[in-house]
């Protein structure tokens, strides 16, 4: 095995590198498909990046090579056991199987009558100019997944409030100040679903929860998911959005399903994932060593020549993205009913591991 080569740095705080990161992404890989930085193995092109998605020799549990989930911060958020994004199988498989079927592509083609409503109700509500962000794009798949779990409208506002605050944690080096905010939106959130899941105990209704109650799950296993679900349909969807509309022309009216995949490939709003491996992992030329951190680069992979025209966005292997199908719904719900419009200017977010827009200011035509 060659020499893996060392030194290569990524960090959302340089201006190239938040411009563009592909750019950077195609220099990273034409040097080498896998680097080391001193800290953590890095995967750029796309068959190595598929190939470890799916590899059981990597797992998504830090617990198992003795690292914490954020060594800067212990707090109950952090010290929290993994949810089930954060697992390994046969844990994952059981969580994962109570609520697989709620999110069939029959299950949420069901559900578009809704999503179309609950957009074209923001639309009305639109002035000539605004941020298309936080008058659209962020509140529709809120507003979405807590409907399609059973949430009930005069909370809703409250979840997005705490699903917001819970986004720093994702920064780059949240401070204490931070993690004191999301340590009690995060409590506060939890004891909300909790009050709602003992509600479906007594009284069930046709919605997530109440399935999720009737399923073989202790009350604090629906808790998670449930907070897990509103979470995880709240920020991701809102990037992919954004990023939709940045990229958005009139034409692109005729081809919107493909238009969404084409985004999701170009401009995804998952740009990598962590690992980590549990025993010496051969890939590419080099070893990655047992006990190491791997960062996949799905926003690397998705521009590899490689790829031909597939993606990675939405993950591989026992991981892949349980609420896809939700997610591309909501993107193209949200371009079919948005008025003309042009881009007078956006603000990217900073983060490594997530491309999206804090702001998209647009002006209708």
């Amino acid at each position: 095995m060659s020499d893996t080569p060392e030194g290569i740095q990524l960090t959302p705080f340089d201006p190239e590198f938040e411009r563009d990161p592909y750019g950077v992404y195609a220099k990273l890989r034409e040097a080498a498909r896998v680097h080391y930085d001193g800290t953590s193995f890095t995967v750029s092109g796309y068959a190595e990046v598929e190939a470890l998605l799916k590899d059981k020799r990597l797992s998504v549990d830090p617990r198992k090579v003795g690292q914490l989930r954020d060594p800067r911060a212990d707090n109950p958020v952090t010290r929290r056991a993994p949810d089930l994004m954060n697992l390994d199988d046969p844990e994952h498989a059981r969580l994962r199987g109570l609520v697989n079927r709620a999110f069939t592509p029959s299950s949420v083609a069901a559900f578009r009558p809704r999503v179309e409503a609950i957009a074209g109700t923001l639309v009305e509500q639109l002035p000539r100019e605004f941020d298309a962000i936080s008058s659209f794009a962020s509140p529709l798949p809120t507003i979405a997944i807590a409907e399609f779990m059973g949430i009930d409208s005069d909370r809703h506002a409250e979840f997005k409030r705490w699903t917001d605050t819970l986004l720093l944690q994702g920064y780059p080096l949240p401070t204490e100040e931070q993690w004191r905010r999301v340590v009690e939106a995060d409590g506060a959130m939890r004891s909300c679903m909790r009050e709602i899941v003992r509600d479906r105990q007594q009284t069930r209704r046709d919605d997530l929860v109440s399935r999720l109650v009737d399923a073989d799950a202790s009350e604090d296993e629906v808790v998670d998911m449930c907070c897990l679900l509103v979470g995880a349909g709240n920020f991701t969807t809102t990037d992919l959005i954004g990023n939709a509309l940045l990229r958005f022309k009139e034409d692109d009216r005729e081809r919107i399903p493909e238009f969404v995949e084409d985004t999701l490939r170009l401009d995804p709003p998952s740009q990598s994932v962590r690992r980590w491996a549990l025993e010496d992992v051969e890939i590419a030329g080099s070893t990655i060593k047992a006990g190491s951190q791997v960062l996949l680069l799905i926003g690397a992979a998705n521009h590899d020549h490689d790829a031909a025209g597939s993606h990675l966005s939405f993950g591989r292997g026992i991981h892949h993205c349980l609420g896809a199908p939700l997610a591309r719904l909501e993107t193209e719900v949200a371009l079919s009913v948005f008025p003309s419009f042009d881009v007078r200017s956006f603000k990217r977010r900073k983060s490594l591991m997530f491309r999206g827009c804090s702001e998209v200011h647009v002006a209708l035509r």
